[in-house]
């Protein structure tokens, strides 16, 4: 359990909780009984640390990270300029404030970073992954947090919320004093709602897609049950309806996998846990390159700009081909010479380990659900 939150509800979750009230206690389960699912991941553990340079803290980011930590940087200070007209204003960065209900704290929030005068406030909500976020006018975390700037800024008579992403722009809301107390309102309803002792679930991709309670809620097994069981003996459904809310617990199900499969390989961190034909497999050497701006220009030379503006992903596999094109040269070949063009720039690396079964069958089994 995070101490700073007391083990009591959140802002960067609220949608889902507004979705399926149940969540909040079952995740809380999950967590005491050590089966807590969607627990961390590369991109996650990346956006973290990306947070902590923009929050000021001396972090050391790879490349990329340093290029998206600077692009977001960019456009949130823009947006503050924008908005403030050149008045003075005050900021804070990654604190977190309490909601509290009947002199107890319900609720906190962490925001990136608050920019304030005494009538106006800008929450800004830096956004690093590639997945579209919900936009600002229907964001239900930064609903709480413009509710939390309020509460804690009393003289501020209007409070925006932004959503700054790379991929996805800008996207901005507003909250007058009328519309702040609604909110609080609804707030308020939801905590009463997901704290209740017989709370509701309802699963969805969208509600079920970062739920830390994936692995023991029955609501979710008994939804994926439902599509396995209609399957057995029929066509897959041709018409749109149908097949959205087949493709929906299909998602569902995806989800819940992936998830136990994350638990067992997360057991292997105990070496003396072990399970019949399972190991941790070496994952694949991929090669990278350590400073692409020195290797354009020295790829400059042999491919025209045309073919490396074409490969903007920086797939050093589609580079040797453009390569190859240009020079004549057979895919071995391509790679031993790019590999003599950018001598002393690529490294390589070896991805994480997964959970493979590296010996004897598999064999059908039914999982009880």
């Amino acid at each position: 359990m995070d101490d700073e939150r007391k083990g009591l509800p959140t802002a960067s979750p609220w949608a889902s909780y507004e979705l399926c009230a149940g969540k909040f206690q079952l995740e809380q389960e999950a967590n005491r009984i050590g089966q807590s699912a969607h627990v961390s991941s590369p991109e996650a553990d990346s956006g973290t640390r990306i947070h902590a340079w923009l929050a000021g803290e001396k972090i050391e980011l790879t490349e990329s990270e340093a290029t998206t930590a600077a692009n977001l940087k960019e456009r949130g200070d823009w947006q503050v300029e924008r908005i403030f007209e050149g008045q003075e204003y005050k900021q804070l960065r990654e604190k977190r404030l309490w909601l509290n209900l009947d002199g107890k704290p319900a609720l906190s929030g962490r925001f990136d970073v608050v920019s304030y005068t005494n009538d106006l406030a800008l929450v800004q909500d830096y956004k690093c992954g590639f997945r579209e976020p919900d936009p600002a006018e229907q964001n239900a975390q930064l609903k709480v947090l413009a509710v939390l700037i309020a509460l804690n800024l009393p003289t501020v008579k209007e409070v925006i919320v932004q959503i700054v992403s790379g991929p996805y722009g800008i996207t901005e809301a507003r909250y007058s004093l009328s519309e702040l107390s609604a909110a609080y309102e609804e707030i308020a309803r939801t905590l009463k709602a997901i704290n209740a002792p017989d709370a509701p679930f309802s699963p969805s991709p969208e509600a079920c897609r970062h739920c830390g309670a994936k692995l023991i809620c029955q609501a979710l097994k008994d939804t994926v049950i439902g599509p396995l069981t209609r399957l057995q003996m029929s066509a897959l459904p041709a018409d749109g309806p149908r097949a959205a809310k087949l493709l929906d617990e299909v998602e569902i199900m995806a989800g819940l996998l992936k998830e136990i499969k994350k638990f067992y390989a997360g057991k292997f961190e105990d070496p003396t846990y072990t399970i019949p034909g399972y190991a941790m497999a070496p994952g694949a050497t991929v090669r990278e390159v350590t400073n692409w701006h020195v290797a354009r220009k020295r790829l400059e030379e042999f491919i025209d700009e045309k073919e490396l503006a074409a490969s903007e992903t920086y797939s050093l596999g589609d580079i040797e081909k453009a390569l190859g094109r240009k020079l004549k040269l057979k895919a071995k070949e391509a790679k031993v010479r790019l590999n003599e063009i950018l001598a002393g720039l690529i490294e390589e690396k070896q991805n994480s380990p997964s959970l493979r079964r590296v010996r004897g069958e598999a064999k059908l089994a039914s999982l009880e659900v």
